[in-house]
């Protein structure tokens, strides 16, 4: 517009384009504040359920209702402030369902709801976080309680286990599930499961006891101790494997 255009212009019209630029970066900064303080408060909310699950992790049993309806509303809270979809946040919400029922035996009918829910948000959590390992392996772990061996779940170990070839608590959780599903298993995932055991058990003595259990307790002692060679079965001190 030229500067003769300017001049002609109404009065009215230039007050508002003036103005125009500091209406806008005010309705812009009042927008960031308002996200900044839901991030906020979805923070305070989603530390509050971290808390609570932390706490069942140490005691290792079914929460008490109460405890697990606070949890449940601050997991809930975070991903309803949050702006968008936040990977954390959701997988933290699985957890929570999860472990409303994690005592229940596989398939059992009293727990498919919770288990259900933990699956939609595990779901949701690894389309909003796809490289986080340890959301891949509890939505398969989830799979297996629900016994839905699709392709989901074969997606889901497989992520997991390119995901986190060297992380311990993913190799052990591995284990855990293939062991438990391994008449429904391909070749190549049971392949997958003996590989994720024997890194878990070249990692040190107390993982090895563990993965050790683990296999015994899923009738599947066998097949871990004819995986491993004899350095690691000696130097672990695995006497069920000798």
């Amino acid at each position: 517009m030229t500067t003769r255009q300017t001049l002609n212009r109404p009065k009215g019209m230039n007050a508002i384009a003036q103005t125009l630029p500091a209406v806008l970066v005010a309705v812009l900064a009042l927008v960031l504040l308002i996200a900044g303080a839901r991030m906020g408060l979805a923070g305070v909310a989603s530390y509050r359920a971290e808390a609570f699950v932390g706490s069942w992790e140490k005691a290792g049993g079914e929460p008490g209702a109460r405890a697990w309806q606070v949890a449940h509303s601050a997991a809930q809270r975070a991903n309803r402030l949050y702006p968008v979809a936040n990977g954390e946040y959701l997988d933290r919400l699985g957890r929570v369902y999860s472990w409303q029922q994690v005592n229940k035996p596989y398939a059992n009918p009293a727990a498919q709801n919770a288990w259900r829910a933990a699956l939609n948000a595990y779901s949701a959590a690894t389309a909003a976080r796809p490289t986080w390992p340890y959301t891949w392996e509890r939505l398969a772990h989830t799979k297996l309680y629900l016994q839905e061996f699709d392709e989901p779940f074969n997606q889901a170990l497989a992520q997991a286990f390119r995901r986190g070839p060297w992380r311990i608590g993913v190799n052990r959780e591995l284990a855990n599930i293939g062991f438990n599903a391994w008449p429904r298993l391909t070749p190549k995932q049971r392949q997958a499961t003996l590989e994720a055991a024997r890194r878990s058990v070249a990692n040190g003595r107390r993982e090895a006891t563990r993965i050790l259990k683990i296999a015994e307790t899923s009738g599947r002692l066998n097949e871990l101790c004819n995986s491993l060679s004899t350095e690691l079965i000696t130097t672990r001190r695995l006497t069920a494997c000798t």
